[in-house]
């Protein structure tokens, strides 16, 4: 494969004063080959420049692999070309064949394999590596904005409005003349109910156990908790654990991403019901964890067959492969479920107020009410509340009364999953994965966390 990923792996930073050698930890550094396996060594140095530029601004593995899916297509397009050996090279026409090549790519179907907006991603990555390139080797008159340089780009400035602050954020881009025009803003549509009851459905009837509990409790992270998957996934057993401490009102913190200040995490109300399918799970996790004799590491959800932490990838695979098997049309990928949960919250809270009638009343009512705000902000993770108007524009109505609402709102969910407890428990009874003792013990499990998410939404009507 062209674009690999060191898991275990640490590199030096430096030789200390006293002939020590420093070593840095690095997993999750993508490590880029040309397609006869020759490592790509320009690509690889970008990578951990860009690694050393990550820890700075709090950056995340995945944005590197992101990275590196992005310059692999110059990579590949630079061995297609007969006359061309080394980046340097590449001219101002011969970046133009390489973009105009990403825009015409069709799939099996004759469809585009991907849009204008992907399509700029990847340009200006790429420009942003050949600029590296150029500094790496000290190239001259290679890229840059003068006329003699054999790729000439342009610098567009651009300004940013930051909630709370006067000054907006200004700052410069690199791109080119050959850069397509964005597309049309599309709406974020959440997951249709209709298709997530499918993916329910194929998850709960998978006939491997512990399989079918992992991804059951994952599913109901994915649905109840609105994180990004990558958030979901850095949850760890210590979360679990202060979620079961935290009394009547239990919440489960996920490390917020995308953010520039110093808010790296929010916490997450759930009922109680959830925190009985993850135990569920955690069972399996203990199980399987000494079987492999693979050492703890913290993470809630790990892989089945290596016990390592389960990668943000995977899970859309598993939804992508899920849906051919459904025959589900149209997108199905884990940020839908994330659009679900904001447009649910907010549409189970908003048909509660009263003398709200469209979205412009509601989102004046948002700039007066900063308790509701603040807590739209902490279940979602949004620096700026405009990032909300897709949602908003989807879900207003009525208004009244945010602590009775607000619990309404956690007893529903409350609700949704015991539904599916039962189903999963009526499955285990059914082909005898449990017996009837353990059965009566299930449901009274679940009977009791169920009961104390009714007392919880009752003690504030």
């Amino acid at each position: 494969m062209p674009v690999k990923t060191f898991n275990d792996f640490d590199r030096w930073s430096h030789l200390g004063l006293d002939g020590k050698l420093f070593m840095v930890n690095a997993d999750g550094t993508p490590f880029i080959t040309y397609r006869n396996g020759v490592p790509c060594y320009e690509a690889n140095m970008y990578m951990l420049h860009q690694l050393e530029a990550s820890r700075s601004r709090r950056g995340k593995g995945g944005s590197l692999r992101t990275y590196a899916n992005q310059i692999i297509h110059l990579v590949k397009f630079i061995e297609r070309q007969p006359n061309i050996e080394h980046f340097s090279q590449l001219t101002d026409s011969t970046f133009r064949l390489f973009v105009q090549g990403l825009q015409i790519e069709r799939d099996k179907f004759g469809e585009r394999v991907r849009q204008n907006n992907h399509v700029i991603e990847i340009a200006h990555r790429c420009l942003n590596f050949l600029i590296f390139v150029q500094d790496f080797h000290d190239l001259h008159n290679f890229i840059g904005i003068d006329k003699k340089n054999a790729i000439r780009v342009k610098v567009k400035k651009y300004s940013i409005a930051i909630e709370g602050r006067r000054k907006k954020k200004e700052g410069e881009t690199v791109s080119h003349s050959c850069v397509p025009t964005k597309d049309a803003v599309k709406r974020k549509l959440p997951v249709s109910e209709d298709d997530a009851l499918k993916v329910w459905q194929f998850v709960q009837n998978q006939p491997n156990r512990d399989k079918r509990l992992r991804d059951i409790a994952l599913y109901q992270c994915m649905e109840q908790l609105g994180g990004r998957i990558t958030e979901l996934h850095l949850i760890t057993l210590d979360d679990v654990k202060k979620a079961i401490q935290s009394g009547n009102n239990p919440y489960i913190t996920l490390t917020t991403l995308k953010r520039r200040d110093d808010k790296l995490s929010r916490s997450i109300p759930i009922p109680k019901t959830l925190i009985r399918d993850i135990n569920q799970y955690i069972k399996v996790r203990k199980r399987v964890l000494k079987k492999l004799k693979v050492n703890d590491h913290g993470y809630l959800f790990i892989s089945l067959t290596t016990g390592r932490p389960f990668q943000p990838g995977s899970w859309t695979v598993y939804l992508n492969s899920w849906k051919k098997a459904l025959g589900i049309k149209g997108e199905m990928h884990p940020h839908l479920y994330r659009h679900a949960f904001i447009t649910n919250k907010l549409k189970e809270i908003i048909l509660h107020h009263k003398g709200i009638t469209s979205a412009d009343k509601f989102r004046e009512h948002l700039l007066h009410t900063e308790k509701f705000k603040m807590q739209l902000q902490q279940w979602t993770g949004h620096t700026q509340l405009y990032s909300l108007d897709t949602y908003i524009n989807l879900v207003f109505s009525d208004l009244n009364g945010y602590a009775k609402t607000y619990n309404a709102v956690a007893l529903k969910d409350s609700v949704t999953i015991v539904k599916r407890q039962i189903a999963s428990f009526k499955k285990q009874l059914k082909e005898k994965e449990i017996t009837m003792t353990e059965g009566l013990l299930m449901i009274e499990s679940i009977l009791e966390t169920f009961e104390s998410d009714i007392d919880d939404a009752l003690s504030c009507n």
